[in-house]
């Protein structure tokens, strides 16, 4: 049988199994040493640690073929108070929609903690295990192991059973604590042959494959062997997540397994992993894909005729009409998908539907009116991203259509009425695309170059007596800022005032908005209010831009092995004029800031004149995407960003000077 990976190690069959640790790796049998144990040597910082976590997958008979079992057995050492949160265990499975299903045979858990000379165990309750479902195809079974504190070792158990072959179940070694030792063994049978991907390092503590001894099965007439790979990794340092990244799954060190080819007892094989081409060739043909679209044409003439008028306009203005149409027509359910889940005739009639329901009716759309575009399927964010050397479906779960005009391409999407026509969500910008195309195999990058602006025009007016400023601001966002402002207050004047009285302000009068809904048009937010005033020593002190500019840096390791995403480049810029009350003077004036190059633009500038000082400042990152080289530049504009623009005004009277 074969076996492949995206690697070519050199020791695939060297044993090198020799272990730091000396701990039991086995269910229930607790060391001495592990309840003495206060620290992980290599993270003494580390809130716990994993001990051991032990995974193996294996091809088990059932009537109509073959499942896989898969078993999981993990350990962690608490160490303090936050550890405590890793006694809550989630463990997800997959139900496909029609009528297959994973399912959990067996969840156990068990928390160990020293008291007086003793160990005490205290076993999970099955009546506490709850079932949430987190959409369509996925549940979560979640419990909490009983009597965690510091210095607990908690451990806990289960099997899984799936019946779905092309993902053999994968393995993540690595945690957001440190790992001592991770092992996860498969065993194969001859009729999968199964593609792995390593990501996060390009070796093992230990690998072996070998036929497993002593136990022979059969199939019908045939008789074959186990054959049982082994996989290992020691001291795997903790996954620091930090801000400003795609989807932790595309960092963690795993490994992937996916189905390449099937060969059946009798002879017979099917191709699983194929080739680009013949990935577009399938899609196209496929009834909620390529053949959707056709049946959606026949509604978009429907549509053109009793619906849209597009005559004697031009091409850019045909595209907006139709997407701007499809935006206010239909509704999207909150489910991503590549393939369509209903009928055209069912979306048209009900009005709701997933992305691809949506997308793909909106590529019929513009198809039927001439325009030339073609659909792109695509991985949003958080579904990690496209491995591009391995021609497989799955790594997608959305489509969009990429519309050319003049030689001009852009992407849109029919989901978001708050986002222009010529926009796609923020959670579909990852990296890149693949081009649906019969003919060739085409990517098409999805990173934008378009800033997004967030500006703020501030006035402030000190009473001294009372303590109190009557402080208005105008926020004014473009792009995806605009967007994502509109998410958070979508516009309800009560989440507004909830929002601003959240951060910083003690009273509102006045909330304005304008163009909530003009896609294309910045969004304003006006209002007015009361802020307090800091005393101390008879001195006053103001925050020049309240607490709008950044108020911590959240990228705090000392190197970083992946991007900085900030998804879209964007600016913050900030105007404050701050009346300053009769007989009071500022006592100092912090020092003007500049600092501009290739990577980001910071300004900080301060004037005073007629009793009014006037700040003004910005800070813009020019790239959407920084690459770990960048990591400490930015790390320190940051921090920079943090420290200057939160700097505050000390005025004081001017007989106090």
């Amino acid at each position: 049988m074969k076996f492949f990976t995206c690697f070519l190690f050199a020791f695939l069959f060297a044993v090198n199994f020799t272990f730091s640790q000396n701990y039991p790796k086995k269910w229930g049998r607790i060391s001495q040493k592990e309840v003495d144990l206060k620290a992980y040597e290599k993270d003494p910082e580390a809130e716990a640690v994993v001990l051991f976590d032990i995974g193996e997958s294996v091809f088990i008979d059932r009537e109509n073929g073959y499942n896989i079992q898969f078993t999981r057995t993990k350990r962690i050492k608490i160490f303090n108070r936050p550890g405590v949160e890793h006694a809550k265990i989630e463990i997800p499975f997959y139900v496909d929609g029609y009528g297959k299903t994973e399912i959990l045979r067996t969840i156990e858990a068990i928390s160990y903690n020293f008291e007086n000379g003793k160990l005490i165990k205290s076993l999970l309750n099955k009546e506490n295990i709850y079932e949430e479902t987190v959409n369509d195809h996925w549940k979560v079974k979640k419990f909490v192991v009983p009597n965690v504190k510091e210095g607990t070792i908690i451990e806990y158990k289960f099997v899984l059973e799936t019946p779905f072959h092309f993902n053999l179940p994968d393995w993540v070694f690595q945690d957001v604590i440190p790992t001592m030792y991770s092992k996860y063994t498969v065993k194969m049978i001859p009729f999968y042959e199964y593609v792995f991907i390593v990501q996060g390092r390009n070796k093992f503590s230990y690998q072996n494959s070998e036929a497993e001894k002593g136990l022979n099965r059969r199939f019908g007439g045939l008789e074959f062997q186990n054959y049982v790979h082994t996989y290992v990794m020691e001291n795997v340092p903790a996954f620091k997540d930090e801000a400003y990244m795609t989807s932790a799954k595309d960092y963690l060190i795993k490994m992937d397994f996916q189905l390449a080819k099937f060969t059946s007892p009798r002879g017979s094989s099917n191709e699983i992993m194929t080739t680009w081409e013949d990935l577009n060739k399938s899609l196209l043909k496929h009834s909620n894909f390529g053949k959707y679209m056709k049946k959606s044409s026949k509604i978009a003439e429907q549509i053109f005729e009793a619906e849209l008028n597009l005559e004697s306009i031009d091409e850019e203005n045909k595209v907006k009409e139709i997407v701007n149409y499809v935006k206010s027509a239909y509704s999207w359910n909150g489910y991503n998908s590549k393939y369509a889940s209903k009928s055209p005739k069912e979306l048209s009639i009900q009005k709701t539907g997933n992305s691809a329901d949506i997308n793909l009716f909106l590529i019929a759309l513009l198809e039927t009116a001439g325009i030339n575009v073609d659909p792109i399927i695509i991985s949003t964010r958080n579904h990690g991203k496209i491995v591009a050397n391995y021609p497989f479906s799955h790594f997608f779960n959305y489509v969009i259509p990429m519309v050319e005009i003049n030689g001009n391409a852009y992407f849109t999407d029919g989901t978001d009425p708050l986002i222009a026509y010529n926009r796609i969500p923020p959670r579909c910008i990852n990296e890149k695309g693949l081009i649906v195309d019969e003919e060739e195999i085409k990517w098409a990058k999805l990173s934008t170059n378009i800033k997004s602006v967030n500006s703020r025009n501030i006035e402030i007016q000190i009473d001294p007596n009372s303590l109190i400023a009557q402080t208005s601001v105008t926020t004014y966002t473009t792009e995806f800022e605009s967007l994502h402002t509109k998410k958070v207050y979508n516009n309800d004047t009560t989440k507004i005032k909830n929002h601003i009285l959240e951060n910083g302000f003690e009273a509102l009068y006045k909330i304005k908005t304008l163009n909530f809904e003009k896609s294309s048009a910045p969004y304003i937010v006006a209002y007015e209010g009361e802020t307090k005033i800091e005393s101390i020593d008879n001195k006053l002190l103001i925050s020049p831009f309240l607490n709008f500019p950044l108020q911590e840096n959240k990228l705090t390791q000392k190197s970083r092995s992946f991007p900085v995403d900030f998804v879209y480049p964007k600016s913050e810029t900030f105007k404050s004029t701050i009346s300053i009350p009769d007989n009071y003077l500022v006592v100092d004036f912090p020092e003007r800031f500049e600092m501009k190059n290739d990577l980001a633009v910071i300004t900080l500038d301060y004037s005073f004149k007629d009793n009014v000082v006037t700040v003004v400042g910005e800070y813009s990152f020019k790239k959407a995407v920084y690459q770990p080289n960048e990591y400490t530049r930015i790390k320190q504009y940051l921090n920079a960003i943090v420290r200057k623009f939160n700097t505050q005004l000390i005025i004081t009277k001017s007989e106090e000077i």
